[in-house]
């Protein structure tokens, strides 16, 4: 498969046992994803526009306090920006009140956890690279997120240790080394073949400030998990890398284009990213929890290309939804993932034991889908379009403002002080 794939990518061999147990799961998923209907599910909740007025009225006030504060530490010397480490039992109180009437699942336990682990995560980035972009720190931190998903679903306490932190961070690297459109395939392949080789355990020389930064955080992991007392660890990290390498072949470079395929590369990459996001949470895993990470981690690839569809196709990346841009509308796709994710859930976590992280999941991932669904709205049949955004809280013209308003205000913050 590799060697069909391509004969320059710089895999590595070292995935162990765990590289069986790969190739089971995938076809696991890829036998539930082609099972999966196309009909639009069943939303738990709907909207009339009466509603969607009075939630965006509400979501107004919410960011006009958020810009007040803003306004406010602005004009005093101590405070340049927004601080997100000051945050009042008030205003977690709202945003508590904002994540409910969005349509979000977010109770006190989920959010003091969420904000116990992303203080941590900040001060990390502090200590590591006071000079990282917000995007790349929220990046980022959208991994330690579903790492703290998955501390619930093993009893775990929600936090952000150097390993959950070293992991979330070799991707913004990475990824903007792979996912440059200046950057040629064989740069790429030369800066991976030193990713790799520090993976498997090689004290190779790193050549720039980026490799520097990959080699450190590497170096991170080893002195928290023992390579010999936790193979699964490791196995994991290189299998998450040859995932990512064989993605390089989505990208449109000489003859690949035609001849590669999208499920299984999609699969296999979203699949390993949260079976690493396990492992290096507590050291091992066992099947039930591999058979999870790998499920949650395959929707939510696709959740992630949905909302890049357009990016993707502009830039030649093929993607489950971007290769069906110019051909039909993307309404039959949208309404499979929807219920993939329904079905790969109860596959999981049926029962009350995890009725809150069921909702958390659903709900979030939903409203993910929904939001591309509305940045993308071209790209969807006129009828569908107005059906499904009955389903969301907001008009998907506000909410695109809105969210264009916040994420101003969130890269203009002071994530670090």
């Amino acid at each position: 498969m590799e060697q069909k794939l391509s004969k320059d990518l710089p895999l590595s061999n070292k995935t162990g046992n765990l590289e069986e147990k790969i190739i089971r799961l995938k076809e696991k998923y890829r036998y539930l994803w082609c099972k999966t209907e196309s009909k639009l599910p069943e939303f738990e909740k709907s909207y009339t526009s009466k509603k969607q007025i009075e939630i965006e009225a509400e979501t107004t006030k919410f960011l006009d306090k958020l810009a007040e504060k803003h306004k406010q530490q602005s004009n005093n010397k101590s405070h340049q920006k927004i601080s997100f480490q000051e945050i009042t039992e008030q205003e977690e109180q709202d945003v508590e009140k904002f994540c409910h009437f969005a349509g979000l699942y977010m109770d006190k336990q989920f959010a003091d956890g969420f904000r116990r682990a992303t203080k941590s995560f900040v001060e990390k980035v502090k200590q590591f690279d006071p000079d990282l972009k917000p995007e790349n720190i929220y990046q980022a931190m959208r991994n330690v997120w579903i790492m703290n998903s998955l501390q619930v679903l093993m009893n775990l306490e929600m936090d952000c240790s150097n390993s959950m932190f070293a992991y979330s961070m070799l991707y913004p690297y990475s990824d903007n080394i792979n996912d440059s459109v200046n950057a040629s395939i064989e740069d790429k392949i030369k800066m991976n073949r030193n990713f790799r080789n520090w993976l498997e355990g090689e004290d190779c020389p790193y050549e720039n400030a980026t490799e520097k930064k990959i080699f450190m955080l590497v170096k991170m992991i080893e002195k928290e998990f023992d390579r010999d007392q936790f193979p699964g660890v490791f196995q994991s990290l290189l299998a998450i890398y040859n995932a990512q390498m064989k993605s390089l072949t989505q990208q449109k470079h000489k003859n690949n284009y035609q001849k590669i395929d999208i499920l299984d590369i999609s699969l296999e990459k979203g699949g390993t990213s949260v079976l690493a996001d396990g492992y290096l949470i507590d050291g091992e895993l066992d099947a039930r929890q591999q058979d999870f990470c790998f499920g949650y981690g395959a929707f939510l690839q696709f959740a992630d290309d949905i909302q890049d569809v357009s990016k993707d196709k502009d830039n030649g990346h093929i993607t489950l939804f971007s290769q069906l841009v110019g051909d039909e509308y993307l309404d039959a796709t949208a309404n499979k993932l929807f219920n993939y994710i329904l079905k790969v859930v109860d596959l999981h976590l049926s029962g009350s034991a995890f009725t809150r992280l069921r909702e958390l999941i659903i709900q979030n991932c939903f409203f993910m889908v929904l939001e591309a669904i509305g940045k993308n709205r071209h790209l969807y049949s006129h009828k569908y379009i107005k059906e499904i955004e009955t389903h969301f809280p907001f008009s998907f013209s506000y909410f695109q403002t809105a969210k264009k308003r916040l994420k101003s205000m969130l890269l203009k913050a002071d994530w670090k002080n």
